[in-house]
């Protein structure tokens, strides 16, 4: 994923000189967009994409400000309400939001960009908090859900693995998380990346090479090791996916439901068999769920972004037009239906260094990042 600020170190490896090292690289960021800015840079990045084709934006979990402490969740994939609100704000006066059912069309006069708003995974939190955002603006999204575990209270191991993290750091026990990743590593039988500046998307990346059962099996060990110290934990109340039922009213209410395969693995890891029970599994699941509503049967998003030839073609054969990816760009019309890019929108994408959402950091993250991309 692209982002515009790295998301945070794992709690046992923060010190002074790495926030002071943060402080500097925030200030040589701000300066630099502003720099864009007064150039006139990032009006011109937008423009640029208005004339070139279609943003696909792409979050996973929109929250309360005040749940922020509680929610477990990978910075990366997390934006606060508030900045969300501001996000929208801009969007409706700068671009044209386009529905998912308006995704093929292209006007021949548009003077602004064209903007389509995308979800993955299927968070209670996109029901409770960023529809209602959504629909104030006249908006509407795409909810790329994981069909097997819809409903699902605590879902995937990432929020399990780094609330275990978090709350050794807020306990005090920050001496405990080297032995916790050792235990883990074990049970792995792999050494996990270590440092001093270790950051959690790295440890999540190494974990990623694991199946989803295995990775499982380890963090129930640490769990129980840590049982104790865990308990006192406060849970993120939205730590859950969306009901059915929850996304029939989303879908009455002219959003659209697609694809996260049925229990969101990584397609490229997994064998010719699994692949076509993960990808017809969660289509037919969507049909027989939904099929009186707005459900894309041939929409998917490649969970983690994984997806290569072979992925493709399984998609294809399972009934599967249009494949979203992770990778940053510009979607065209006569670009490859199957490799669509997006745009990965969290805090870090809209915020500055105090925390203020700030026009200009959006203008970056959005338009003049998706067009270096497509230069490289």
């Amino acid at each position: 994923m692209e982002h515009l600020t790295q998301p945070d170190p794992v709690p046992s490896m923060r010190t002074p000189p790495t926030n002071v090292t943060a402080h500097v690289r925030d200030r040589l960021r701000h300066a630099f967009v502003q720099g864009l800015k007064g150039s006139g840079a990032l009006r011109g990045a937008r423009a640029q994409i208005a004339k070139e084709g279609t943003l696909v934006l792409m979050l996973h979990r929109v929250i309360p400000d005040n749940a922020l402490p509680v929610c477990r969740s990978p910075r990366g994939m997390v934006m606060r309400e508030s900045a969300f609100r501001s996000m929208m704000d801009y969007l409706r006066q700068h671009t044209s939001l386009i529905t998912p059912g308006d995704f093929l069309l292209r006007p021949k006069d548009e003077k602004r960009p064209r903007v389509m708003v995308t979800f993955d995974d299927g968070w209670a939190d996109n029901y409770a908090v960023a529809a209602p955002v959504l629909e104030a603006q006249g908006a509407r999204a795409c909810f790329f859900v994981v069909t097997e575990y819809a409903g699902m209270p605590h879902p995937f191991w990432p929020e399990r693995l780094l609330g275990l993290l978090r709350v050794l750091q807020k306990n005090g026990r920050g001496d405990l998380i080297e032995p916790m990743l050792n235990a883990i590593a074990l049970k792995l039988e792999h050494p996990h990346p270590s440092g001093r500046h270790l950051q959690e998307e790295q440890l999540l990346k190494w974990m990623k090479q694991f199946s989803a059962a295995k990775i499982g099996v380890a963090i129930d060990g640490a769990v129980r090791n840590l049982e104790s110290i865990w308990r006192t934990d406060t849970l993120d109340p939205l730590e859950r996916l969306m009901t059915w039922d929850e996304l029939r009213s989303l879908a009455h209410r002219g959003h659209r439901i697609a694809s996260h395969t049925a229990t969101h693995a990584l397609l490229t890891t997994i064998a010719a068999q699994e692949m076509v029970t993960q990808l017809r599994g969660s289509a037919v699941a969507l049909e027989t769920q939904l099929k009186e509503e707005c459900a894309s049967f041939d929409w998917i998003a490649y969970p983690n972004g994984n997806v290569d030839a072979r992925v493709r073609k399984a998609a294809v054969l399972n009934g599967y037009r249009f494949g979203f990816t992770t990778s940053a760009g510009i979607w065209r019309s006569n670009g490859d239906m199957l490799n669509i890019p997006r745009v990965n929108v969290w805090d870090g994408s809209v915020l500055s260094a105090e925390g203020e959402f700030d026009e200009s950091y959006l203008e970056y993250s959005l338009f003049w990042r998706p067009l270096r991309s497509r230069r490289r």
